[in-house]
């Protein structure tokens, strides 16, 4: 009986974990980093016709189905601090599960994503 407590206790601590391991930033926590000229590496996981409808300033995009294609030309922002946002924060997970996986220290997701940053615009 003790076995299948401690393993049903196991299975609700997983499916109740954060679907990501990175950090979040606000968004005016990213506005005032823009603000001071210390922006992020934002990158925009979006398809390209999202971007294309409306993006944050200075993003990149690069679509998160596409994150491990793009590793080479990322790994000159391995030590910067990047912040990836998608509509909902899935895609965004992804990837940002994709670059921790290839050694990125300072990812952060963006509360609200795109939704909340265009709300505030």
């Amino acid at each position: 009986m003790k076995r299948f407590s401690l393993g049903l206790l196991v299975l609700l601590s997983t499916l109740t974990a954060p679907l990501w391991a990175a950090d979040s930033i606000s968004i005016n926590e990213l506005k005032q980093a823009m603000q001071a000229d210390k922006a992020p590496i934002i990158i925009d996981v979006r398809d390209e016709d999202e971007y294309l409808a409306g993006h944050i300033p200075g993003a990149i995009m690069v679509p998160a189905k596409q994150m491990d294609q793009h590793l080479d030309m990322l790994k000159q922002y391995r030590k910067q601090e990047i912040v990836l946002y998608c509509v909902s924060g899935r895609r965004a997970s992804a990837a940002a599960t994709v670059l921790e996986d290839a050694g990125f220290k300072k990812v952060r997701l963006l509360e609200g994503n795109y939704p909340g940053w265009s709300e505030v615009q």
